[in-house]
């Protein structure tokens, strides 16, 4: 029998993919075990590493990275050296937190692993051939009391971010917003100034990006990897070359991949058309297009006129090493091919696309590497860990079911979940000494009796939500803290790490200290960090 609800509603969490990933249901569709990391340790290398490190090299010196890092890119010349990689599109401010929790969960692994004779380093993967400028044109600061502002720069359409020139009117755009949200406090000159820094320079809005990654992390190690410089896109041309020569093999894995997804119940992240490649073209100042198949050639997305041969397209490598780039369904198989990886730091989202990837990885001769689900964390501002303790709750409660957690604190407040607990209770005692007599009685009441207690369920359930929304319109103070609360932890409805800039709490408590406390992330799991002035 059923138990009367005493909190929010009863049914349990449909399982996650991560979930699904983590329990080894999906191994099918990978070639490494979750949590194989001497698998991944074990994974041969195609790349040519003497190759690597020195355009690796060549892109810490036009940065002025850390010594650190410099010598990370040394320590890949090693013959067991392998990298922990993780990597993010380049957004405005670092875009959401999550980028630079990303790096913090490789920074961690990759320490765990780590031995003299075996080096492993932290790489980020700067996103840097992606062109869906919606994704990274904009930025989300919090000010005080929660207050959201969203920053937007008009970057151009259609043009990966690695090739659009840094404005100088974007570096002011993003001081004004600062001095605005945040005044003249010494974090949010501190954040003026580390804007400057990274910006004056100029260069692309992926230099941008990667210079604050390395100002930031730099003396951690974190080696930051720009696939569009051209030094390290010529190390591409082989891999793209064969794609060129087979262009319907990968799409078909892919598509085949995302069929025994479905059949399994999960929907695919990707998908490719009959004539669609995974490579896009961008030839000249033209805009960045997906390449598809036209008979024994191949035509640019929209412009079906112009064929193409497939020496034709290798040519245009030639001037231009960075003139054909990966589809999301080649990217990862490119980075592991180019990269000695042990392990990539993913997201929820990108496992799903490495599920449909693995014969993608086979075609080229790649083996997969470990993935690691990267760690997870919320920041707690003072106000923020206050109101959580007065209540007894945590963040993770909160994003869960901010309704809920919010009606649940109302009704004990103020005296009303014991007395629904106490009816519930009497309830469930009734309803089992009802359905006990009925047995003896009629065995064919028992169907009835359940599903009148069905419909008590469902009333209790009822009642107890109203009363709370009742009793949160009468307690203004109570609702008004929790609406603090889901702004500083749910703003806009969405997670703090997927929403909110690292710049917005840089600006509050300054650079060092937030880093600091993001230093004590773990390499996986979800985390709460209270931060203070």
């Amino acid at each position: 029998m059923p138990s009367l609800p005493t909190g929010g509603d009863p049914a349990a969490p449909t399982p996650s993919f991560l979930d699904a990933y983590l329990r080894g249901d999906l191994n099918a569709f990978f070639d490494v075990a979750p949590g194989d990391v001497d698998a991944g340790l074990a994974r041969p290398y195609p790349g040519d590493r003497e190759a690597l490190a020195d355009a690796l090299d060549a892109q810490a010196v036009a940065r002025g990275d850390h010594e650190a890092q410099r010598r990370n890119v040394r320590r890949l010349r090693h013959a067991n050296a392998s990298v922990v990689v993780t990597g993010q599109q380049p957004g405005v401010l670092l875009g959401p937190m999550y980028a630079l929790v990303k790096a913090f969960s490789a920074l961690a692994l990759a320490a765990r692993l780590d031995r003299d004779d075996r080096p492993v380093v932290p790489v980020f993967w700067v996103a840097s051939q992606d062109h869906d400028v919606g994704e990274i044109d904009h930025a989300t600061l919090l000010g005080p009391d929660g207050v959201r502002r969203e920053v937007a720069l008009d970057l151009p359409d259609a043009r990966p971010s690695g090739r659009i020139a840094w404005r100088d009117d974007w570096t002011a755009c993003l001081r004004d917003a600062v001095a605005d949200l945040y005044g003249a406090t010494g974090p949010a000159q501190e954040v003026q100034a580390l804007i400057d820094d990274v910006a004056g320079p100029g260069g692309t809005v992926a230099d941008v990006f990667a210079r604050t990654l390395s100002r930031l992390l730099g003396a951690d190690g974190l080696v930051v990897l720009d696939p569009m410089k051209p030094e390290l896109a010529r190390t591409f041309a082989p891999w793209l070359r064969r794609e060129l020569e087979a262009p319907h093999v990968g799409p078909a894995a892919i598509n085949e991949a995302g069929e025994a997804l479905r059949a399994a119940g999960w929907t695919p992240q990707l998908g490719r058309a009959a004539d669609a490649t995974n490579l896009f073209a961008q030839h000249g100042d033209g805009p960045r297009r997906l390449l598809r198949v036209a008979g024994d050639g191949f035509h640019l997305d929209g412009d079906v006129e112009a064929r193409h041969t497939a020496a034709e397209l290798a040519a245009w490598l030639e001037d231009d090493p960075a003139a054909l780039t990966p589809a999301a369904g080649l990217r990862p198989t490119l980075q592991d091919a180019i990269l000695p990886t042990a392990a990539v730091v993913v997201g929820p989202g990108e496992l799903k696309y490495f599920a449909q990837v693995r014969g993608v990885y086979a075609h080229h001769g790649v083996a997969m590497p470990t993935l690691h689900p990267r760690t997870r964390a919320t920041l707690l501002e003072p106000p923020a860990a206050r109101i959580l303790a007065r209540y007894g709750l945590d963040a993770a409660a909160v994003q869960a079911d901010p309704d809920g957690v919010e009606r649940e604190a109302l009704l004990r407040l103020h005296g009303a979940a014991d007395a629904f607990e106490t009816a519930a209770a009497r309830l469930e005692t009734d309803v089992a000494d009802l359905l006990e007599a009925v047995r003896g009685v009629d065995p064919t009441l028992e169907g009835p009796v359940q599903r009148s207690e069905a419909s008590v369920v469902t009333t209790v359930r009822r009642l107890r939500t109203k009363t709370g929304a009742a009793l949160a319109r009468r307690d203004r103070v109570t609702h008004q803290q929790f609406a603090r609360l889901r702004a500083m932890l749910l703003p806009g409805g969405a997670p703090q790490e997927r929403v909110v800039s690292p710049f917005a709490y840089f600006a509050k408590f300054g650079v060092a200290p937030v880093l600091q406390r993001l230093r004590t992330l773990p390499e996986s799991g979800a985390h709460e960090l209270s931060v203070d002035p």
